[in-house]
């Protein structure tokens, strides 16, 4: 059967897929919490707050986690410049937009017209899904996450706005973090559990992966519902992904049948997500109750045995 479109956006959208950067996939041992999770990780307790978002999670204030429960680690992604490149390419593979240049320039101390060397290092940010929460604003969350480097005024031009469109609770606009990179330690835990190093085939297919997802979620988010489906039943089939970057495609296919009123599709979808991850949740606060319906609708079938 053929999904009827939806034309209009959501009210919410799901939070937490990384975009241009990796995200390491942590599993909670016992009694662990997000202020220890930052503190190993970035050497720096006041991360938690990035962790947090970038997980959905609703936990209690100390932050406490489940024994077993997948924590998503957020970090940069540093590119090496080669011969041609210019901040306008290098955002365009890994932010989803040329236009985005001038904003990547000036996250590395640099300005847009300033020329880049060949092997000089560009750190890419982490762009953070955030959904706008009862009494936020694009001020409020500029002045959380980026500190004093940038303006609200600043956060509205990355994320491509209107001049005038103003913001409001439920509405998702992208956070670039540069203030994720991993301590020394934290690098040589993952690498270690990593095991060997992947091919520079592997590599490639990483980065165009990253650049794909950034387009899946940027058709998501502005409500191209159609080519979002398109595109994330195309990565799904190269068989090369991740199982985080499967579970994060599966959510936003998911979310795209609810919005074409496709629901047994949905949940079919969802349910293959549940299959990788079984432990997957959706935040409450940060996804529309309609795609939340259906979602534990998908977790009720999943858990049901055979037959019954």
């Amino acid at each position: 059967m053929a999904p009827r479109f939806a034309g209009m956006a959501l009210a919410a959208v799901l939070v937490a897929t990384p975009v241009a950067a990796s995200a390491h996939d942590h599993v909670a041992r016992a009694g662990e919490t997000l202020d220890q999770l930052a503190t190993l990780y970035y050497g720096s307790v006041s991360n938690a707050m990035v962790i947090r978002a970038a997980n959905g999670f609703l936990h209690p204030d100390d932050g406490r986690l489940l024994e077993g429960e997948r924590v998503k680690i957020p970090e940069v992604t540093y590119h090496r410049a080669s011969a041609g490149d210019t901040w306008e390419t290098i955002a365009d593979r890994y932010l989803g937009s040329r236009r985005r240049g001038r904003f990547l320039a000036e996250m590395n101390g640099a300005e847009v017209t300033n020329a880049l060397a060949e092997g000089q290092v560009v750190k890419v940010p982490y762009q953070l899904l955030y959904v706008l929460a009862p009494d936020e604003t694009l001020k409020t969350v500029a002045k959380q996450y980026l500190g004093g480097d940038f303006s609200a005024a600043w956060l509205h031009g990355y994320n491509l706005f209107k001049k005038k469109k103003s913001l409001s609770r439920g509405d998702a606009l992208l956070v670039p973090l540069v203030n994720v990179e991993l301590t020394e330690a934290a690098k040589a835990l993952i690498k270690a559990a990593a095991g060997p190093d992947p091919t520079a085939e592997d590599k490639k297919f990483q980065v165009e992966a990253a650049r794909a997802i950034a387009m899946l979620r940027e058709d998501y988010v502005s409500g191209r519902y159609v080519r979002a489906v398109a595109e994330a039943e195309r990565l799904l089939g190269t068989g090369k992904l991740t199982v985080p970057q499967q579970v994060g495609v599966y959510k936003y296919l998911a979310s795209a049948y609810v919005a074409f009123g496709d629901k047994e599709a949905a949940i079919a979808v969802f349910r293959e997500a549940l299959a990788m991850q079984p432990d997957m949740e959706l935040s409450p606060i940060t996804t529309s109750p309609k795609i939340l319906e259906v979602f534990r609708e998908a977790q009720h079938k999943a858990e049901r045995p055979k037959g019954k």
